[in-house]
């Protein structure tokens, strides 16, 4: 047997995974990077209903597929929109400036596929900070840039 980690089969029955709730937001780890040697990363999200999403961003070495599970999710790409229903995938390649929101009066549940794997690491920082804060947005948005900036989230007014 050679030095690569051996990777393990993973069976995850309806509802089970690592969760974190923040700022009305839960989320299941399905798949971490830690289980595919920093390949990939698979989340099931849940977003309220109601809820902006992140701001308009890009990223430089992330990848993310979006496959729409229940409700309806809005997805921006470039200037345009998409609203993404059960079944519908979205993909976003690296440089694609791009965000989602769930404009409905219901939760919205999809998945969504991270290549290579890590950016599931900024959800974690993402919820300590919100959990850790008075108000959010926080007040010194200086350490959520910072988080921003780790995580390989770029916003369009940067390079």
């Amino acid at each position: 047997m050679n030095d690569v980690t051996q990777l393990q089969a993973r069976l995850l029955k309806p509802g089970a995974g690592p969760t974190l709730s923040f700022l009305g937001v839960n989320l299941a780890f399905k798949v971490s990077s830690a289980d595919t040697n920093g390949a990939w990363a698979l989340l099931e999200y849940v977003a309220p209903p109601k809820f902006a999403g992140p701001p308009l961003h890009w990223h430089k070495v992330t990848n993310e597929v979006f496959y729409v599970l229940e409700g309806t999710v809005t997805f921006r790409r470039e200037q345009e929109l998409f609203k993404g229903e059960p079944g519908a995938m979205v993909y976003i390649p690296t440089g694609v400036l791009h965000t989602f929101s769930n404009n409905e009066d219901k939760p919205a549940r999809f998945l969504t596929f991270l290549s290579p794997g890590g950016f599931e690491e900024y959800f974690k920082e993402l919820a300590a900070m919100a959990q850790s804060e008075p108000s959010w947005p926080p007040q010194d948005m200086s350490k959520l840039l910072a988080l921003y900036e780790k995580y390989d989230n770029y916003f369009p007014d940067e390079s």
